[in-house]
């Protein structure tokens, strides 16, 4: 008998069907994949099990779980099961984690709960439990604080928490979507390592068909909260039976059209790009050290150029890309743009920020919820001064823009609030292209779509390449978007440009080892 098994399990909220007949079974010791598009009702199907729904829920069908009917238990039984016989794994641990405890006492809080015991004894066991997820206390104190640990160091203190009591299913929802490739194969080899060693059932939720290929024994593909094809991994992924799952399998390998002109005469030129940090350490004597972000660093973009930027989180990408646009001051070095010397704040940086925009990885983050689209993307106009148009003119351009980017002209009208992820993205695009910019920095622009949006907005970014002159700076950490989009890649790592090159040579052959490192840690679909 399977340890979970769902038997046509609904799912309606207000009246509103969610999921409808879906039928799935996970055995001890095995990985099911859960694979579909956001609004498939992945995130729903988990938290169904765990009965975390919202008011207005109703469910119908059997959730089983080793033997217990989960739909027909009650608050108390699940209280008692949550955390001790199930846990789950979210997709932001910043999120998820209480940013006014310390990481040791919010895993030992799971153990007083459900065994009751005293603070000390929770504690060492919660110390046990870090260190067995690659959180050592002589490197990692349990006294830290979420804000002073890295993205994957606090999700392996959301898989702490999870798995404390050892429990028999682990929920895991996306677990690996902001981390950078070589994290994400640590901790997907800690997932992997868990369900050897203990023999759990895990859940793994994700939109990257790549990674759940290489980690699930078996996996189900939901379209419209129902289960459209299921079986076992390599099957469904070497031939998919769905028209559905042969979409998103088609997406998952998609390679703009792209005709690579002629490169230009150099737009961005950086020069020896240096950028020290100021950093407290030690609580008694408030001593400070210097961390170097940028090392030297030097680079350059041609007009018409697609230039990819990888490495590591902490490598120096996002400083490399504030410090381009103005933003973060240097210590050294310098950065020219069209031929003039880029200064942080003040009228030099507003003269050149009309030729360079951004394009962020979450945009709902990155637009204030209370003005209309129209407004939102009118936003750069303001760097044009008194050339900026007005009235009816301006509202035409902004029109115009949004259609350019496959947005319908109305939709400056509504709220930021009223689109989907992929949706938002666009209209962040269509921000970027108001002012006519010469460059484009795009960070982790697309980590977050779906497969098939993220085809989308790459095919976007091709054709409007293709129209105008424009430079893309593709900070990723996803290399088969690098690959499918770029023409150069520079690899970072601890400050430093350790590779560049043609982006098909680097990745093809790289001569770096700590390149090699990045190109076997991503997930390769099928592999």
């Amino acid at each position: 008998m399977s340890l979970l098994e769902l038997e046509k399990l609904g799912l309606t909220i207000d009246g509103t069907r969610i999921l409808e007949d879906v039928s799935l079974e996970i055995g001890a010791g095995k990985v099911l994949g859960l694979v579909g598009e956001s609004g498939s009702g992945k995130s729903l199907t988990a938290l169904s099990i765990m009965r975390l729904l919202p008011g207005g829920a109703n469910l119908t069908g059997k959730i089983g779980l080793d033997g217990r009917d989960l739909v027909a238990a009650g608050e108390g039984e699940m209280n008692g099961l949550r955390g001790q016989a199930m846990g789950m794994i979210f997709q932001e641990p910043m999120t998820a984690l209480n940013p006014l405890m310390t990481i040791g006492d919010q895993v030992a809080e799971t153990v007083r709960v459900h065994r009751g015991l005293g603070r000390s004894e929770a504690r060492g066991l919660a110390a046990e439990t870090l260190e067995r997820v690659g959180l050592p206390g002589a490197m990692i104190s349990p006294s830290r604080y979420p804000h002073e640990l890295s993205g994957g160091q606090r999700q392996r203190v959301g898989i702490a928490m999870a798995i404390a009591l050892r429990p028999k299913l682990l929920i895991a929802d996306e677990p690996t979507t902001a981390l950078d490739v070589t994290t994400q194969a640590q901790i997907l080899d800690l997932l992997a390592g868990l369900v050897r060693e203990e023999g759990m059932a895990l859940m793994l939720i994700t939109h990257d068909l790549a990674v759940v290929s290489q980690m699930a024994d078996t996996i189900a593909v939901l379209h419209q909260g129902r289960v459209v094809e299921a079986g076992p991994a390599r099957r469904l992924i070497d031939a998919p039976e769905s028209p559905y799952t042969r979409q998103l399998v088609a997406a998952s390998t998609h390679v703009p059209t792209r005709v690579r002109g002629a490169v230009g005469e150099v737009l961005l030129r950086v020069e020896g790009a240096t950028r020290d940090y100021r950093l407290r350490s030690g609580l008694s004597m408030g001593s400070k050290t210097t961390f170097r972000a940028l090392d030297g660093v030097s680079l350059t973009i041609g007009r018409g150029e697609s230039v990819g930027l990888v490495g590591e989180s902490g490598s120096g990408k996002s400083t490399l890309a504030r410090a381009i646009l103005g933003l973060e001051p240097l210590d050294a070095g310098r950065v020219e743009f069209a031929g003039r010397v880029v200064e942080r704040a003040g009228r030099a940086a507003r003269l050149t920020l009309r030729d360079m925009q951004m394009v962020f990885q979450d945009p709902y983050g990155s637009f204030d919820p209370r003005h209309r689209v129209g407004r939102l993307v009118a936003e750069p106009l303001h760097l044009l001064g008194d050339k900026a148009p007005k009235g009816a003119e301006r509202e035409a351009l902004v029109a115009r823009v949004l259609e350019s980017v496959g947005i319908e002209a109305s939709a400056a009208d509504r709220h930021i609030h009223a689109f989907s992820g992929g949706q938002r993205q666009r209209i962040a695009i269509a921000r970027a292209l108001v002012i006519e910019p010469a460059l484009i920095v795009l960070d982790e622009a697309v980590s977050a779509l779906d497969v098939s949006i993220r085809a989308q907005v790459l095919d976007l970014l091709a054709a409007i390449s293709q129209r105008v002159a424009i430079s893309y700076l593709f900070i990723a950490h996803d290399l088969q978007v690098v690959r499918a989009i770029t023409d150069r890649v520079l690899v970072m790592e601890g400050g430093r440009i350790v590779e560049e090159g043609a982006t098909e040579r680097v990745l093809e052959d790289p001569q770096q080892d700590y390149t090699r490192q990045l190109v076997r840690a991503a997930p390769k679909l099928g592999g």
